[in-house]
């Protein structure tokens, strides 16, 4: 006879449903502009290394650089999001390496505090509306862009083909 206890299934109360999912927010700065990537989303947060520069890459993949020995890419956010590129501004500081299968790392130029905010704080997309962010989070008067890791990378290589082994 099997003694193994199966889990009473309850239903959640209603004080349950209510309750808002709570996200942490790295907030960061590139290009002077602010962004966020929830917390979940950073693997590590390295000091600047200049990456190796890609032949042929575009103006947004600076190169790529070894970190927690993972090969990276790394995007310029700045340059990623129309905004004044940060390769060629001695203010770039930090390196975020993002989880995920694309393997990518971040320029940007100074980190902020990092926020708790609720899935519900989270309204329509920002200024530029492009599948590059999520949403705008409104904290301390100030309009912070979500970004859209999934989008990332696509956007990065702006439609190119990824170049492909042939056997």
């Amino acid at each position: 006879m099997n003694n193994d206890r199966i889990p009473s299934q309850r239903k959640p109360t209603d004080e349950a449903i209510s309750q808002p999912v709570i996200r942490r927010l790295q907030l960061l700065r590139a290009g002077g502009f602010q962004f966020g990537i929830f917390a979940g989303d950073i693997a590590t947060i390295a000091a600047w290394r200049k990456p190796t520069p890609l032949p042929q890459a575009p103006e947004s993949v600076l190169g790529v650089v070894s970190i927690q020995g993972r090969m990276l890419t790394v995007l310029d956010l700045a340059a990623l999001t129309d905004r004044e590129a940060t390769s060629n501004n001695a203010k770039t500081q930090h390196l975020i390496a993002l989880r995920g299968d694309e393997q990518l790392a971040l320029a940007i130029g100074s980190l902020g505090e990092t926020i708790e905010i609720a899935e519900t704080d989270l309204s329509a997309k920002g200024e530029t509306g492009g599948t590059l962010f999520l949403g705008v989070v409104h904290c301390d008067g100030s309009e912070i862009n979500v970004l859209n890791l999934d989008e990332l990378f696509p956007i990065a290589i702006h439609g190119r083909e990824r170049r492909r082994r042939r056997f």
